[in-house]
């Protein structure tokens, strides 16, 4: 193992305010010099509480100690033209820079992209904006609730009582968009190998966050139907969120077909424990998934519930870990910082800080790795802390002459970033296929292994063409599987295994997503892909990783996402945590191509393979560290806020026309004067009582029913355009419908492509929220089940048409 990470020859240079500085911090764990530039006074991340013991301090906040661990600090002002010169210096020397600046502030400091290039040719500059640098809506404002809204994640977040909810950690919209500008310079820098040039990578927030949601658009594709608040792609009416004796828990009965071996674990519990004895005496198998269930639910209801209410938290999940079911806790910050699997797993880091009197407890690397893992957490630096040590290495400014670049290897724009990359791909539902999905739209000939004796789960989640359920008619399998190839074969039988292995020999890559262990119990681990092909980088992303008390778990993204804290934080005080569909299963894929990028171009470097560890539940850690931090510094558990935030008022989700709905938010006096400008300056918006921002928080109940007084007479889209007109931040809540047919900003940007599938017909699958100018992304549709066996079975194993009669012949084609 070496100390150095996979990029420790770049060298990135992060301007970005907390909506980019994700990104910097995944490059900086991988390996990268990352710089963080600073104006004076220090990034207004810095005094974004909360802070250590709650006292504001530069170096005091927990966002920014958590999102800038590993970088070194370097202090300029941009405002002035020295600043500007010295970061033109520094930009000689750099790969990557990322920005996060409102659209042309760059180019009115003579920083754009034209500009750099002419000073360094093989730069790539990263811009993060909350709508992209095109575009009608690119000038709006767009905090994290006006992001989440238009995403249309936020129509199907909350109860169906209140009003659409969001996270209460008030910047998961930027954790979205670092990790997909991450991707995208990664993406940028392999296609600089070929073209010796760089790029400007153009991120979209909006586009990131629906990227993070599920089946919002795809079910008014396929069925045209807007989703509801609190939807859950459920079988039967079954709750998802039950109460048990000291919190809650999340559970879900499947019914149907093999719904009693899914279950039989959860079955064996109730036996041992002499309970449910009403459960154990229905037939799950001969209910009909996916319809209205018996007269009597609410008794199946009722009894689960009287049985989950007599257990703790620890008592359920310990159960569901002993006999194999899915159930997990809804857990707190306080109830992650003392997990078993954790803690096994050394996961947590405790990193002294020069300027506190303590240790801060900070998430460990996001993956394990055989060699080159990413680096355990260094503290985020002082203001300047590095001013005088980077002016040192910097050349003279004479001299100043951009870092060298390895001579192109084609002529520009003739192939993908990663064309000539083959992949084998062992995943299935929707973590795997996230993470492969961008390896095949930009180049990689990705193989999905599948079969038709055990479907992939993705295919029989739904929604479906027009409610019809067939694994052939598919939206999320649809979606998400572009560009690759699909071959039937069946793995579970040894010949299988054998067509696997031959197939690991032809693959630069290979992917999986299953439990932990089973790669090895099925002959497919690591050493043994290792021993025929030394230089394979193998990534395994189970639920909770491949060591510890917890790795054979059983379950998806919506399980992880109660575990790791989300639903706790999600909704209204006093009401049930929320649910939020399969939100983990969204975090874990940005990590894990972010990895496989790194190691692609450490190995194009080197020659050497990689192996990555993986932890879904993990990777979430980072998305929450800020609240987490909180518990551990400050003792103090985040719970749900509704969509209130200390900085702003009113901020929130108000009723408009219709039953639909609009957030807003004013975060400072001039954004108030504005605000009150903009609907009409009424005679309540003077009075005392809103006269401050203290003051309006003091009395936000009020304010917020005065407010949507105003918006219930009007439409969602006046709103919006209303306020953002007058430079106040606000957005429709929007639904699949709006996604697809009324979003100008998303047609503009060309963000759905019309794909034509055999089955489904016309369909659309979204692109991914960055645009690379030389490496733009034409999707290609998804594949029928084994459509491609033959033809692979032919390309890449070179086999006959005899012997692939003689596989099929065999049973193991299928």
């Amino acid at each position: 193992m070496t100390s150095a990470g996979m990029l420790a020859p770049y060298r990135v240079l992060d301007l970005s305010d907390e909506a980019g500085q994700s990104c910097g911090k995944i490059l900086a764990d991988l390996g990268a010099d990352v710089i963080k530039v600073e104006p004076p006074g220090g990034d207004p991340a810095r005094r974004r509480p909360p802070f250590v013991d709650d006292e504001p301090g530069p170096d005091r906040g927990l966002y920014w100690l958590a999102c800038n661990a590993n970088k070194r600090s370097f202090e300029a002002d941009l405002e002035t033209e020295a600043g500007r010169a010295l970061f033109r210096r520094l930009a000689a020397t750099a790969d990557v820079v990322v920005e996060s600046f409102a659209p042309g502030r760059m180019t009115g400091w003579g920083l754009d992209f034209p500009r750099l290039a002419a000073i360094n040719p093989g730069l790539v500059l990263v811009s993060i904006s909350p709508f992209g640098q095109q575009g009608p809506h690119r000038d709006y404002r767009g905090p994290d609730i006006v992001t989440w809204a238009m995403s249309g994640l936020m129509s199907i977040c909350g109860e169906p009582s209140g009003p659409p909810a969001q996270i209460s950690d008030n910047a998961q919209s930027s954790f979205a968009a670092g990790g997909d500008a991450a991707v995208g310079a990664l993406l940028a820098l392999l296609q600089r190998r070929r073209s010796g040039r760089g790029q400007h990578v153009d991120v979209s927030i909006q586009e990131s966050v629906i990227r993070s949601s599920f089946q919002v658009a795809a079910s008014w594709d396929m069925e045209r139907r807007n989703l509801p608040r609190a939807y859950r792609p459920s079988q039967t009416p079954m709750s998802w969120t039950w109460r048990c004796r000291d919190g809650y828990v999340v559970w879900l009965q499947a019914v149907g077909p093999y719904s009693s071996t899914r279950a039989a674990g959860f079955f064996a519990w109730l036996r041992d424990e002499g309970e449910g004895a009403d459960l154990l005496a229905l037939d799950w198998e001969a209910m009909v998934p996916w319809q209205e269930p018996p007269a009597d639910w609410s008794a199946v209801v009722a009894a689960t519930a009287a049985v989950f209410a007599k257990y703790t938290k620890a008592e359920l999940y310990a159960a569901a870990m002993t006999y194999g079911f899915s159930l997990f806790p809804v857990d707190t910050a306080a109830d992650t910082m003392a997990n078993p699997q954790l803690e096994a797993r050394d996961f947590w880091r405790d990193v002294p800080h020069p300027a506190l009197d303590r240790a801060i407890r900070l998430p460990g690397p996001f993956a394990r790795a055989t060699r080159t893992p990413p680096r355990a957490p260094r503290p985020a630096p002082r203001l300047g802390e590095h001013t005088a040590e980077i002016l040192a290495e910097l050349p003279p400014a004479e001299d100043s002459a951009p870092v060298a670049q390895a001579a192109a290897t084609e002529p520009p724009g003739v192939a993908m970033p990663l064309a000539g990359v083959k992949v084998l791909d062992l995943s299935w539902f929707m973590v795997g296929p996230m993470t492969t999905k961008v390896l095949a739209d930009y180049g990689a000939d990705v193989v999905h292994v599948e079969s038709n004796v055990r479907i992939d789960g993705q295919r029989t989640s739904g929604p479906f063409r027009d409610g019809v359920r067939d694994p052939e008619l598919c939206a999320d399998y649809a979606q998400v599987r572009t560009s690759q190839r699909s071959i039937a074969l069946d793995i579970a039988q040894p010949g299988g295994r054998d067509v696997v292995l031959r197939m690991a020999d032809w693959a630069d890559v290979v992917v999986n997503n299953f439990s932990g262990g089973a790669m090895e119990r099925m002959g497919l681990g690591y050493e043994a892909l290792r021993a025929r092909n030394p230089a394979i980088i193998y990534l395994g992303c189970s639920g909770q990783g491949e060591t510890g008390p917890h790795r054979h778990s059983r379950g998806g993204g919506g399980h992880y996402a109660a575990l790791a804290g989300f639903n706790h934080l999600t909704g209204r005080p006093g009401d049930p945590p929320g649910y939020l569909s399969a939100y983990t299963d969204f975090i874990a894929p940005r990590f894990n191509v972010a990895l496989l990028l790194a190691a692609l171009d450490h190995r194009d470097r080197t020659g050497l393979g990689h192996s990555f560890d993986v932890s879904q539940y993990e990777t979430s850690m980072h998305w929450l560290a800020p609240s987490l931090l909180d518990y551990s510094v400050n003792g103090r558990v985040a719970g749900r806020q509704g969509n209130r935030q200390a900085g702003a008022a009113p901020h929130g989700a108000y009723r408009c026309r219709d039953d639909r709905w609009c957030v807003i938010a004013v975060r400072d006096e001039a954004e108030w004067q504005a605000f009150r400008a903009a609907i009409g300056d009424p005679a309540w918006a003077g009075e005392q009582r809103f006269a401050t921002h203290a003051a309006r928080k003091s009395h936000e109940d009020a304010l917020d029913v005065l407010v949507e007084a105003w918006t219930r007479e009007r439409t969602p889209e006046a709103v919006m355009t209303t306020l953002q007109g007058a430079g106040v931040a606000a957005g429709v809540v929007q639904r699949g419908e709006d996604l697809l047919e009324h979003d100008p900003q998303l047609r503009h940007r060309g963000f759905w492509q019309p794909l034509d599938h055999p089955t489904i017909g016309r369909y659309h699958a979204p692109r991914h929220a960055f645009r690379l100018p030389d490496a733009p992304c034409a999707l290609r549709r998804s594949r029928m089940i084994g459509e491609d066996t033959a033809e692979v079975l032919r390309d890449v194993l070179g086999l006959s048409e005899a012997e692939i009669a003689d596989l099929a012949a065999d049973g193991l084609l299928q």
